[in-house]
């Protein structure tokens, strides 16, 4: 089984604010505030794998991540990113404030939903093998590769550069074709690569000549992710850690999805300081 990942960020330095708001989101859709007991989690568990409604209790946690930010986890892993609007974009609304959630599907797909300060949403990648997941029809072929097209990471990369100056990932170069472009995806292929090449030169990145691998610090991924999407970027091995340690911050290792299946599913306390809600559906 590939990497998964389904995280959600913020941009509200209050935790305590986030968990007021989205009370009252959680209460207002009739949901009941409740304190469960510690459960055994299913093989095949509803709070993982379930969708919106159709689940009887949703987890939902908060806590600092970098300067600036609140990281968000649910299970339902997606809870956040369904309903109409999403809960992500309603809760963004009242707070005023932008936030992302980023999944990775089985190592490589992966999607963005965006929300700004007034709610609006923007989507890009696509969801594992249901590629019309959350875009309701194909999506746009400029829309298939990851990319912030509201969010502005140019204030926590800078923070992360100097909070965390050792910090890398790691990714490399795939192997140009020998022949010459047959294809309009081939000419759109070599010429992301060729943009990637470009951007590594600027940046001073050493390529290794025999496996074209390449290390560099995760806030310039972020910086590319605003400026040209993540065309050509490891998704497991670059850009999820790059999310993770740059928005993340000093609790980057409760962004993954152990957090969730340990943690929020079975109702186990929690291992960072911040808040975690349960919602009751309201019986019929």
């Amino acid at each position: 089984m590939g990497m998964w990942l389904n995280v959600a960020f913020i941009q509200c330095p209050d935790v305590a604010r986030v968990e007021r708001e989205l009370s009252r989101l959680l209460v207002e859709g009739g949901r009941r505030l409740t304190t469960p007991k510690p459960r055994t989690r299913e093989r095949h568990d509803r709070m993982q794998y379930g969708l919106g409604d159709e689940v009887q209790r949703w987890g939902l946690a908060g806590f600092h991540g970098a300067r600036g930010w609140t990281v968000l986890r649910t299970a339902p892993f997606e809870l956040l990113m369904q309903g109409t609007p999403p809960l992500l974009a309603r809760l963004s609304s009242r707070l005023g404030v932008p936030a992302f959630q980023y999944n990775i599907y089985d190592s490589t797909p992966e999607f963005l939903m965006e929300v700004d300060a007034d709610g609006r949403v923007e989507l890009s990648g696509f969801v594992g093998q249901d590629v019309t997941r959350y875009w309701n029809s194909e999506p746009p072929m400029e829309r298939l590769q990851t990319r912030f097209r509201i969010i502005n990471p140019s204030a926590v990369a800078a923070w992360a550069e100097s909070a965390i100056p050792e910090a890398r990932v790691t990714g490399w170069l795939y192997r140009s074709h020998a022949n010459s472009p047959l294809t309009e995806f081939d000419k759109l292929w070599g010429s992301q690569r060729a943009d990637l090449v470009r951007w590594l030169g600027q940046l001073g990145t050493r390529i290794d000549p025999e496996s074209h691998e390449w290390r560099i610090h995760p806030a310039h991924i972020i910086r590319r992710l605003a400026q040209a999407g993540s065309a050509h970027l490891p998704a497991e091995e670059c850009v999820e850690p790059a999310i993770k340690t740059v928005f993340g911050g000093p609790n980057a290792r409760h962004c993954d999805n152990l957090f969730l299946v340990e943690t929020l599913v079975p109702h186990a306390p929690m291992p960072v300081d911040g808040f975690v809600l349960y919602a009751e559906a309201s019986s019929k």
